[in-house]
């Protein structure tokens, strides 16, 4: 369960090591990242010709001519997908890349020949002309010379605002043949499919393909849902290609020099096969999500795995709890699959365990290295010896209630990756390494036992095999290598010893009640440590039974009865010498208690379990163990009266300490790093402490001359369920003789902090020597609590927001500033519909227990829910936008629901973003229009969805300017805010004695807010305490926005009575309303109506404007052959109605004389009754004739057959009353764009000129359905020349703005 495999990458695309197995058993794509709806399709019959061409028109347009192939094909079904949503973003970026270049190559092969064409014609131009014809000829040379000049300024800008690359789009057909489904993909995207060969999903026939376009990602298909979804399954990255063939490449004697280096080559299992389940999301930039995880263990266990590696990982709140956590119990205990998961790579500070690592059903991995690998695969220094290791990054327990990891494994390797990558193999290092080495370790082991008779071994049995057999290998580090280094030969051997003694395939829960049900004993904080302490252990065996126990089932229950040696590996920990284990059904399980004594331990981290072994057969090791930590601050060892305390035995000046400063508060330690070694200093927070300051120096002078780099790993608080990546601090620090550096790091009070240093043996083996200060901060600000959601406020009728400061701990700078950057919007759901999902892939089967029982009992299916939120901007600037469901957020594996992902998109359906539950998604610029957000929600209970369809969406829109707040010191400043000639000053910069107070006072903003902001939003911000330490000083701010005040309208006046109308005029304008209810829907109706108002009131403005409505848009009549020719007259109809001369208001010489003079003003239109409506009536007059006019000219340019005599005048006429800034609406920018353009291009053959008004338009108009006509007259532009490169680019770009198969999450 991986990112996807590259089906031809060597090593993975032959057999196993039989010469005969296939490798691949199949490869599905779980996450729904390449599924075409062909429920959405366009559905054509066929019949194919034998002497003729077999064509069909594709959605692209393009015509699609069918090869032999589609002889017996009688009806298909035809969609479309760009290349680009296929390809792994780092194959999509050099993809981009390399287009890019050829299209530069050949643009700038263009400009050069236009420059050519110009220097030869101004050459021209200076020949001496003295005859008439001679001189016209000269001047229409200047003419042309003009043009190419302008035609080179708009190529040079096509290079400054180069459309992105939109990548090409491919046709799909997909038909039936017999009983399966076969699809057809234009992989040239170039409508020629005569030698093309139907694929069928691969497990049919095994085959796969290649993109092009010089991708070279391989694909191959599956279909679902009875033909209604088509899946395109490439990989995501190259991680998954690579981590299969850690496990299981396999590559033949024939393909390598020596047998001998073939072994090298070889994954750890070469004989296994491998089912490849892609679960890293490529829409996501391959990040896992709840479906692809789900989808990937009910695939994994449909057919028939034995294994499961799983590579990836997230923070997590809560170990397992969440859906997604529950089906990995399911696949462990009830689908006897067990799963390999690394650990993380979020080292070496203890308790940087992520999930599915913290998971209990599972096995997870650490990262581990040998000296070999070290020199070997990374060219590491060896000035001083080597030793094996932990990798510094492999993520450590104990997660908060104590759990680890389970064993390690090599956490590097060179392996195969796909051939997109443009290299056969690459060495990767992680603990997505390690995890694959295990898991093929696992697999031989798996192979042996079977060989010897076992033809089971469940994931129990397997997990306590691999733990117990584990070995310890140099620098031993239980947090990172859990019981140690796996080896596969005394696995194997102990599987085979002990197979089927009571209890070896038993999974046995344990666990601490007074802890909250924890794991292990964890503890931390100083305050646990004054006295012993005695916990109660509950330890419950665990049975995979069915609901109604078989016989068989009871009698396990009955016959569980081990007599068991309790041993604690340590002496501080006390445990009973033994204990009978039952099934304990009745009471929940058992109990026994530990005792720490924990007063006489060191300082530093201290570690010990207590095993449980069968006292009968001691040699099997444990059946369940108890983990024990105890961190024992160093700074418990300091006092006033006795500063120092030396951390080993010798005495030097220089060796590792721990100081307590002069004021009693800070600390100076030393630390001496050794390859491999992770060093911790643990130091318990002052009470009111918000923030650590961590300074770092080198105590001594590098011998070899080099400024040693260092990790730097810090983690303030390990409590409850908060994850460390919500408040750790890690950096690599280059430490400079003679150079200190900083960093600040939140902490809370009373919690232990630990700061872990670990040299980098990558790239330099040697000791350091290095001198750490920390220093305790406060301003007393903060909640008590390290992370909360309770910002600082400013509520709608507020003024301003109080917040107390105070100095416990030190002297303290504050430095206030406050502002706001960004607008908050909640919106509800306005659709929200329910499905099953998909019937190949959503069907959650029962338990092997179950179907032991009963084999007709049938899985359970999932459900999905798809909500659409609906937003505007309404910006006339284009702004950054991105959308969250902070309910759901930040949870994956802990989520209540299965999954979530959201995709954004535009009023043509355009996909912009797609985001999840975890990873904040790109802000995305937004210009002006109507967007969606279209989530996705999926659960087993219908019940759970239909309860959430109002979960709300957050809208954050990023301001482009910070709104700055006014941070006072005088109650009577912020309560009035919007004063400003008082002399009033803000909080100056100043330092607060240990011990004193201050209140600041923070007033709202005084800028004037976005006018697209709406009652309900909230702007947010942060207040700054201190601005030169604003990472740890920083709290949210909110204004929550008041009503916008109402504004007065230009043309009233509140003192004016209103004019009252006559019986006439309502009934007038209630029928012109009746009227726009008709216009599509009864025309007769209509056309009477229109009629009887026309002869009622002739020069109506809005009537006129209705009527051009109509003619714009009515419904055509059968006998209507000619649209556009039909629309011309029609408005054409309308113009003459509205003239003077025919019984209409519009006299454009009387309008032309009455703009031409000074319009009255305001004061004296106020005055006058008279001029004020007639002011009124021209303006009505003049704005109906620009919109006619404009109509009458873009229903021309629009008409094929329009006589270009006629055009023309329609566009001087045109251009006499309206100019492209006088127009406030984006949509008639747009048609009047398109009227000049293509009056340039038709009528005076300008087509430098034209282009220069479609560039200018497309960069500039930001809204508007007709902003595709702008793409579209470029394409008709550029396909009058034969330069392919252009016309591409933009016809790419219309199937990418503008989709013709609409697809969604």
């Amino acid at each position: 369960m991986d990112t996807g495999c590259d089906l031809l990458a060597e090593g993975l695309c032959g057999t196993t090591s039989d010469g005969v197995t296939p490798k691949y058993i199949d490869f599905i794509d779980c996450t729904g990242d390449g599924d075409i709806p062909m429920d959405n399709a366009k559905l054509v019959e066929f019949q194919y010709k034998n002497d003729g061409d077999n064509v069909v028109v594709g959605l692209s347009g393009r015509k699609l001519v069918l090869g032999e192939w589609a002889k017996d094909v009688t009806s298909m079904k035809l969609a479309a997908i760009r290349l680009y949503e296929l390809l792994p973003r780092g194959v999509l970026r050099r993809v981009k890349k390399e287009r890019k270049e050829a299209f530069m190559m050949k643009h700038h092969a263009l400009i050069s020949k236009t420059q050519l064409k110009l220097d030869q014609l101004s050459a021209s131009c200076k020949e001496a002309k003295t005859g008439d014809d001679e001189k016209k000829e000269k001047e229409q040379k200047e003419k042309e010379k003009k043009d190419l000049k302008l035609m080179l300024e708009q190529l040079n800008t096509m290079i400054e605002f180069y459309d992105e690359d939109s990548g090409p789009l491919m046709d799909i057909i997909m038909f039936q043949d017999g009983d399966n489904w076969k699809a057809v993909i234009d992989l040239e995207a170039n409508g020629d499919l005569t030698k093309s060969i139907p694929m069928a999903p691969f497990g049919i026939d095994r085959q796969v393909d290649e993109f092009r376009f010089g991708s070279h990602v391989t694909f191959c298909i599956q279909v679902y849902d009875e033909g209604n979804t088509l899946s395109i399954v490439t990989d995501s990255g190259s991680h998954g290609t690579h981590v299969a063939g850690i496990a299981a490449s396999y590559f033949k004697p024939d393909e390598v020099e020596s047998e001998e280096l073939t072994k090298d080559l070889n994954g750890v299992a070469p004989g296994a096969q491998i089912l490849a389940l892609k679960i890293g999301d490529g829409r996501l930039g391959s990040a896992e999500t709840g479906t692809g995880l789900i989808r990937g263990l009910i695939a994994a266990k449909k057919h028939g795995c034995d294994l499961v590696n799983l590579s990836f990982g997230e923070p997590s709140w809560q170990p397992d709890k969440g859906r997604v956590s529950k089906v990995f119990e399911k696949a462990f205990r009830d689908w006897g699959m067990t799963v390999f998961t690394s650990a993380g790579n979020d080292g070496p500070a203890l308790s940087s365990l992520g999930s599915p690592g913290s998971l209990t059903n599972i096995i997870t991995v650490g990262a581990w290295a040998s000296p070999s690998m070290m020199t070997e695969q990374y060219s590491t220094l060896n000035d001083s010896p080597l030793t094996a290791s932990s990798y510094y990054f492999s993520s450590r327990g104990p997660t908060p209630d104590g759990f680890l990891p389970d064993v390690c494994g090599p956490g590097g390797a060179v392996a195969p990756v796909p051939r997109a990558a443009l290299q056969g193999k690459a060495q990767y290092h992680g603990t997505s390494m390690s995890s694959p080495n295990v898991c093929g370790v696992a697999a031989c082991v798996l192979s042996t036992v079977k060989e010897n008779g076992i033809s089971s071994c469940e994931p129990e049995e397997l997990k306590r095999a691999l733990k117990n057999t584990a070995v310890s290998g140099g620098i031993v580090d239980p947090f990172s290598q859990g019981s140690g280094l796996v080896s596969a030969l005394d696995c194997a051997d102990y599987i085979i010893n002990n197979h089927g003694k009571k209890g070896q395939n038993m999974a046995i829960d344990v666990s601490i009640p007074s802890r909250n049900s924890a794991r292990g004993i964890y503890i931390r904080d100083e305050a646990e440590l004054d006295c012993s302490k005695t916990f109660n252990v509950l330890v419950k065996p665990r049975f995979s039974h069915n609901n109604q126990r078989t016989l068989d089932e009871v009698n396990e229950l009955l016959s569980l009865q081990i007599h068991l040696r309790l041993k604690s590996s340590e002496k501080w920990v006390t445990c009973p010498e033994s204990m009978t284990l039952l099934s304990a059904e009745e009471r929940n399980g058992q109990t026994f208690a530990v005792r720490l004594d924990t007063q006489g331990l060191k300082p530093g981290v201290h570690y010990c379990t207590v095993d449980a072994l069968d006292a009968s057969d001691e040699e099997r090791g444990a059946l369940f163990s108890l983990p024990i930590t105890v961190v024992v601050p160093h700074s418990r060892f300091v006092t006033n009266d006795k500063p120092k305390y030396l951390l080993g035995d010798d005495s030097s000046s220089d060796s590792e300490c721990v100081e307590l400063k002069e004021n009693g508060i800070d600390f100076l330690t030393q630390f001496h790093l050794i390859q491999g070694l992770p060093n911790r200093r643990f130091f318990s927070v002052p009470t009111g402490t918000e923030w650590v300051t961590i300074k770092l120096r080198s105590t001594e002078a590098n011998p070899s001359g080099s400024s040693p780099r260092i990790y730097l790993h810090a983690i303030p608080f390990v409590r409850g369920d908060m994850p460390n990546t919500e408040c750790q601090l890690k950096r690599v620090v280059q430490v400079d003789d003679g150079t200190e550096k900083e960093f600040h790091i939140r902490t809370r009070g009373e919690s232990t902090l630990e700061l872990c240093l670990q040299t980098l043996w990558l790239s330099n083996p040697s000791s350091v020597k290095v001198t750490a200060e920390i220093e305790f901060h406060s301003l007393n600000t903060r909640s008590p609590t390290l992370l909360s959601s309770q910002p600082i406020t400013i509520t709608a009728a507020a003024e301003f927001a109080r917040v107390g400061v105070a100095a416990p701990l030190r002297t303290e700078q504050l430095n206030p500033s406050c502002s706001l950057k960004s607008v908050l919007r909640t919106v509800r759901p306005n659709n929200a519909e329910i499905t099953l999902g998909s019937l190949g892939r959503d069907a959650e089967p029962p338990s092997d227990a179950a179907l032991a029982s009963d084999a007709d009992e049938k899985p359970s299916q999932i459900y999905e829910m798809r909500l659409s939120y609906a937003f505007k901007v309404d910006s006339d600037k284009a702004i950054e936008v991105r959308p969250s469901f902070p309910s759901l957020f930040n949870q994956l594996y802990d989520s209540p629901l299965d999954s979530q992902i959201w995709s954004l998109l535009d009023s043509n359906s355009k996909i912009i973003e797609y985001g999840s539950s975890m990873h904040h998604a790109t802000p995305k610029s937004l210009k002006k229009g109507d967007y969606v957000i279209s989530l996705l929600l999926r659960h087993p209970n219908y019940s759970v969805l239909d309860q959430m369809k109002d979960i709300p969406c957050e809208i954050s829109f990023n301001l482009k300017d910070a709104l700055p707040m006014a941070v006072y010191s005088d109650l009577d400043k912020a309560s009035t805010p919007a004063v400003k000639d008082d002399g009033r000053s803000q909080i100056a910069k100043r330092l607060l004695p240990r011990g004193s107070y201050q209140d600041i006072y923070v007033a709202r903003p005084t800028a004037d807010l976005p006018k697209w902001c709406v009652d309900g939003d909230v702007i947010v911000g942060a207040l700054t305490l201190d601005k030169s330490k604003e990472s740890v000083t920083s709290m949210k701010m909110l204004y929550i926005l008041p009503p916008k005040p109402k504004a007065k309208s230009e043309d009233s006046d509140e003192g004016d009575a209103k004019k009252e109308e006559s019986l006439d005029d309502i009934v007038f304008k209630a029928k012109l309303g009746h009227m726009k209810k008709l216009r599509a829907k009864n025309t007769t109706a209509y056309k009477e109506i229109a009629e009887e108002l026309r002869n009622q009131k002739p020069s109506s403005i809005p009537l006129l404007s209705e009527l051009l409505s109509f003619a714009l848009e009515a419904p055509l009549s059968n006998d209507v052959t000619n649209e556009e020719q039909y629309r011309v007259d029609e408005i054409e109809k309308i113009y003459n109605k509205s003239q003077k001369v025919n019984g209409g208001p519009i006299d454009a010489a009387v309008l032309a004389k009455y703009f031409g003079l000074n319009e009255p003003d305001k004061e004296e239109l106020d005055a006058d009754e008279e001029a004020k409506e007639e002011n009124k009536e021209m303006k009505e007059q003049r704005d109906f004739l620009k919109t006619i006019l404009l109509s009458r000219a873009f229903a021309n340019a629009n008409n094929t057959s329009s006589d270009m005599v006629a055009f023309d005048n329609t566009v001087k006429e045109l251009k006499q009353w309206v100019k492209l800034d006088t127009l406030k609406d984006d949509e008639e920018k747009i048609k009047y764009t398109l009227v000049l353009a293509r009056h340039a291009r038709l009528c005076q053959g300008r087509v430098p000129v034209a282009l220069s008004m479609l560039l200018k338009g497309k960069k500039e108009l930001m809204s508007g359905k007709s902003l595709k006509l702008i793409d579209e007259e470029l394409l008709t532009l550029f396909n009058a020349t034969d330069e392919n490169h252009l016309n591409q680019n933009i016809q790419e770009s219309i199937y990418c703005s503008y989709p013709v198969f609409k697809r969604n999450v």
